[in-house]
């Protein structure tokens, strides 16, 4: 399925949320579409691929973060970044990632992010 944004998940109507939220939202989206470790993105065979690739199925944490800011500005991609790696306890995010068997806590970490957003 090529990356658009027929499949993110939108907030409740009543919900206002910034962009960095949004953001936050989209890539986790992408993360429960597929997920993977030790490359950015990877096609259903699991050879590593571009981010953008239409070829794209499965995403690690930070190559979701970076494939789901299109049309975001770099202020936003640098928030949502900052508010992940504080929900991972201030480590680098890809290694993070990487260090997960399932995609569980990579998850969890991402809706530690987004809750972050309202405070």
């Amino acid at each position: 399925m090529p990356l658009d944004d027929t499949n993110w998940s939108a907030p409740a109507p009543d919900t206002q949320t910034d962009e960095t939220t949004e953001l936050l939202i989209r890539a986790r989206s992408l993360l429960k579409r597929g997920w993977c470790r030790g490359t950015a993105a990877q096609t259903s065979f699991g050879l590593p691929v571009s981010l953008y690739s239409r070829w794209a199925v499965a995403w690690c944490a930070s190559g979701a973060l970076k494939a789901a800011r299109t049309g975001t500005s770099d202020l936003d991609y640098r928030r949502a970044s900052i508010r992940l790696i504080a929900a991972i306890g201030g480590v680098n995010i890809a290694d993070f990632n990487d260090r997960q068997e399932t995609v569980e806590p990579v998850l969890a970490a991402f809706d530690r992010a987004i809750a972050a957003g309202g405070r």
